[in-house]
């Protein structure tokens, strides 16, 4: 076990961490997202960005480099999948709880409110990552050296903000078909501005500050052998999007516990 701080009544209280009740909870939600309702986003992730790298081939016969078309691919689908896995699927699995009445049975028993977030989080966090990783060679665009090191970092963060975001919208989402209507205009926020960027001005001034449109930028830029890949506002953007999602969590959590009524 281990001792870590969680806020919670309006202070800062000793929260104790119980490896096996998170690892219990993380076996439960990994079974959840192999089902059929979860388990279609990480696929469906994969066949969009291998649909998209067949397509850029036809384009690259026309002039187009293949990396770069390579490289658009893998960032489209990294957007797709860290949208659709980290977010719908934690917001989706959390409104399944409510409706089988097994939230309220785990928060009344000895399971404390950090044990399950970070049981909720962890199965679905690593699904993502490693979809993410998976992508460069679906994609057709290999990272490698520091680019990988930052891709690593990158994603991984975009990817922890995703799952904060679907839990936080999950404690509001009511039952499963609600989910689809809080986490929808959310998802399209996150994918299409970043996907659109290259084509609409006003969008390509946006997609910066969205960290799916950094984790994008931070891919071509890669591609275009761009140094930073990543520049300063890209970072700000997702430092602060970090902050806020987790802020937001803890106050929203505060007041309503995992279930607002």
């Amino acid at each position: 076990m281990e001792n870590v701080f969680f806020i919670g009544e309006g202070k800062v209280i000793m929260k104790t961490l119980h490896i096996h009740k998170v690892m219990a909870i993380a076996e439960v939600k990994f079974r959840a997202l192999c089902g059929k309702n979860c388990i279609i986003m990480p696929i469906f992730a994969i066949g969009f960005t291998m649909m998209m790298r067949f397509l850029y081939q036809n384009m690259s016969g026309d002039g187009g480099s293949e990396e770069y078309l390579n490289a658009y691919a893998l960032a489209m689908g990294l957007v797709m999948n860290i949208g659709m896995t980290g977010l719908y699927c934690i917001s989706l699995m959390l409104a399944e709880e409510k409706e089988k009445k097994t939230l309220r049975v785990l928060m009344t028993s000895s399971v404390n409110a950090l044990e399950f977030f970070v049981g909720s989080v962890l199965p679905v966090f690593l699904v993502t990552v490693i979809v993410n990783y998976l992508l460069m060679p679906i994609s057709g665009y290999t990272i490698t050296g520091s680019n990988l090191i930052l891709f690593s970092i990158v994603t991984m963060i975009g990817t922890l903000i995703s799952c904060i975001i679907g839990m936080l919208l999950g404690i509001f989402a009511k039952n499963q078909v609600s989910t689809s209507t809080l986490t929808s205009p959310i998802l399209l926020l996150m994918m299409l501005v970043p996907m659109f960027s290259s084509y609409i001005e006003e969008l390509k001034m946006i997609s910066p500050f969205i960290f799916t449109g950094a984790i994008m930028d931070m891919v071509m830029h890669m591609a275009e052998q761009v140094s930073p890949a990543l520049n300063i506002g890209g970072i700000l953007a997702m430092i602060i999007e970090a902050v806020v999602s987790i802020a937001l969590f803890v106050l929203i959590y505060k007041r309503n516990g995992y279930e607002k009524e």
